[in-house]
């Protein structure tokens, strides 16, 4: 008899050649949800309307008034950049009143074309987070859009930065015309740290249609400084700040939405990161990137999803510095060759309060939020988790943010939903 999908044997990824001699099989498991086991999580009593195609969301409290409130980037839908609108150019704000009851700021915060990606951080030396925007498609040379915020009443301070196209190369996809179909450099991903050790806060960014991360250091007057390039190949989509090594410094692991790959860089003091490895993704078209330690072994892990007909996880299990030779595939679909759900985006974190990282998943063709809890009872190989879904009839979930929204210490999760263009809040009701 043929097993599942969900019982098949994984494989470790293609890394470095001088490692390939350490990976070994893992079998990953995942049990179904049993029928006796309650829901997790209640679906929204309540939708809140935002821009369309909500494409990124993320949380914070920028009221003072001690609730998270929420940001949605809503980049509409991508069109030839020589067009005079060529998206959507909004952000919208949800400003909390009283736990899941939010008032929709109006006007909405004007970004450049196609916001895609988002950032809460203070980075103007105040108390209260700024609103980080990177654009994808800047056809006005408005790269990153920034909102100071004033913390009056959802007032903002709007500032501007571009990214000069006369040191970036075009590395995507022509039309029939032989014209580029997007522009440089095709933000799709946004973070902020102190990255070079001067007590500002810094921006690094990656750039999909120019192959590169974009490094912007913190400046005390302009808030960021001038543009650094690093090379990138492969269609850097989604990144993630962490520790690689022992030394104290930020690394990167990017994937490589072009290649399907996941690329680690080794950080200096400077804000430079180097190429240190890259490794097969175990899937095609990965569009996020996650690191923790899900097996509790006190190793960074890192943990990716495909938006193809894999419709996988993978989680790379860490060993020694810069190094994952062991990987666990988690499918969520039944037919590798069929696109059942479309992963376009993931969060990592412990969503029961048992200590150990759970995986949140936005499905948009199935329409589904799928919850990996992990069930494992110590740090060895393949770890164990259950399934929980959670079906969105009239909606597409896109992104997800993972908040106390009502501050009873369990965690809730927002999702961003393409067609009715919306945010629903998820209750923790456990």
């Amino acid at each position: 008899m043929m097993k599942s999908p969900l019982q098949r044997t994984i494989a470790a990824a293609c890394i470095s050649p001088i490692w390939i001699a350490a990976f070994f099989l893992l079998t990953g498991m995942i049990t179904a949800t049993a029928q006796k086991v309650p829901p997790t999580f209640a679906m929204p009593s309540q939708y809140y309307h935002v821009g369309p195609n909500p494409n990124a969301i993320a949380a914070a409290d920028l009221t003072g008034n001690g609730l998270p409130d929420i940001v949605t980037v809503d980049r509409g839908e991508l069109h030839d950049p020589r067009e005079e609108r060529p998206a959507n150019d909004e952000a919208s704000l949800l400003l909390a009143e009283l736990p899941f009851d939010y008032i929709r700021r109006h006007p909405s915060l004007k970004t450049g074309f196609g916001p895609y990606a988002i950032a809460l951080s203070n980075v103007d030396g105040l108390k209260w987070p700024d609103i980080i925007i990177a654009n994808f498609h800047a056809a006005r040379h408005r790269n990153l859009s920034v909102f100071l915020n004033l913390k009056d009443d959802g007032v903002f301070k709007a500032l501007e930065f571009e990214m000069p196209e006369n040191l970036l190369s075009y590395h995507r996809h022509y039309d029939g015309e032989d014209m580029p179909m997007y522009t440089q450099p095709g933000l799709t991903a946004v973070a902020i740290r102190d990255l070079n050790n001067d007590g500002l806060r810094d921006l690094i960014a990656t750039g999909w249609s120019s192959d590169v991360l974009v490094f912007m250091p913190g400046h005390e007057e302009k808030v960021f400084d001038a543009p650094r390039f690093m090379p990138a190949p492969g269609g850097p989509r989604e990144f993630s700040l962490t520790h690689l090594d022992d030394d104290d410094l930020l690394d990167l692991a990017v994937v490589m939405y072009a290649t399907s790959e996941i690329t680690l860089f080794k950080g200096d003091d400077t804000g430079n990161f180097t190429e240190y490895d890259r490794f097969s993704s175990r899937g095609a078209l990965p569009t996020t990137l996650q690191t923790g330690d899900i097996n509790g072994d006190g190793k960074i892990d890192i943990i990716t999803s495909h938006a193809h007909t894999d419709d996988s996880i993978v989680i790379f299990y860490g060993d020694k510095p810069f190094l994952f030779p062991l990987s666990q595939e988690i499918m969520l679909g039944e037919d590798r060759g069929v696109l059942e759900h479309e992963i376009r985006d993931i969060i990592v974190a412990d969503m029961n309060n048992n200590g150990r990282l759970d995986i949140v998943a936005a499905c948009y063709a199935s329409r589904k939020i799928t919850v990996l809890f992990n069930e494992s009872k110590d740090n060895k190989l393949p770890q164990h988790f259950r399934r929980e879904s959670y079906t969105f009839t009239d909606s597409r979930p896109r992104a997800l943010w993972v908040a106390d929204f009502d501050t009873d210490q369990r965690p809730d999760i927002a999702v961003a939903l393409w067609e009715s263009n919306t945010v629903g809040i998820m209750r923790n009701i456990r």
